[in-house]
Parts: C-alpha cells; sequence; structure tokens
C-alpha cells in the first residue's frame, strides 16, 4: 500500500517522479481527460443541474474517488509515485507558496502548458 506524503516533505527525487508523471499524463491526453470530467461536473453543478460533484453531499466521496484515479493513472506511468498533499495548517498564507515555487526568472514560461511544453521539449 502506498503512502501519501506532505508535498513538502518529499525528496528531490520524489518531486521529480511526479511531476514527470503528470507530465506523461498531459502528452498523453490523460491529464486532459482528467480536466475535462472535473469540469463537466462543475458545469452539471447549478441549482437545476445534478449537483453531483459540487454542492451536494457526494462532494467529498465524488472527489476521493476522482483523485484515486488520478492516483492510478500516474501510478500507471510511474508505479512508485503517489499522489502528495498540501497541509494547509502549516501553509496557508500566500507567501508560503513563493517560498516553494519561487517566481520564475525573467522570460521563464509562467503558465502550465508553457511549462509542460518545455519540460517535453528538452
Amino acid at each position: 500500500m502506498a503512502v501519501r506524503k506532505n508535498q513538502a516533505t518529499l525528496t528531490a527525487q520524489e518531486k521529480r517522479a511526479f511531476v514527470n508523471a503528470v507530465l506523461a499524463l498531459k502528452r498523453n491526453g490523460g491529464y486532459d481527460a482528467f480536466v475535462s470530467t472535473h469540469n463537466s461536473f462543475i458545469i452539471g453543478d447549478t441549482d437545476n443541474g445534478e449537483r453531483v460533484g459540487h454542492r451536494s453531499p457526494s462532494f467529498l466521496p465524488w472527489h476521493r474517488r476522482f483523485l484515486l484515479q488520478f492516483e492510478q493513472a500516474l501510478q500507471a506511468v510511474d508505479p512508485t509515485v503517489t499522489l502528495p498533499y498540501w497541509d494547509w495548517t502549516a501553509d496557508r498564507t500566500t507567501g508560503a507558496g513563493r517560498r516553494l515555487h519561487p517566481a520564475p526568472p525573467s522570460g521563464a514560461p509562467t503558465s502550465w502548458a508553457a511549462t509542460a511544453a518545455a519540460a517535453t521539449a528538452r
């Protein structure tokens, strides 16, 4: 059984394996499929919609299953990868993200798509 770790305690090797697995999913379309699925449930969660993924008691179980499936997709790329979690009790300030992920140097890509494209070009 895999153990999920706080993102702040991942080793450099674990971070690289996670990022590589996400980038592999991005390259093969798997990541975009997860985004589309999530977006379709957000759009359906209106006052007159089904309210399956959000705004209902099914919010937690739906997202639990969704994240388990995402983690399984990552593990199909690299079986050592687990989905890390973010400890909001420790890293809840806006400065926390900047400390962990400093601003990119001038001229560096800042969007996910640009970052993924740059990483796959290497």
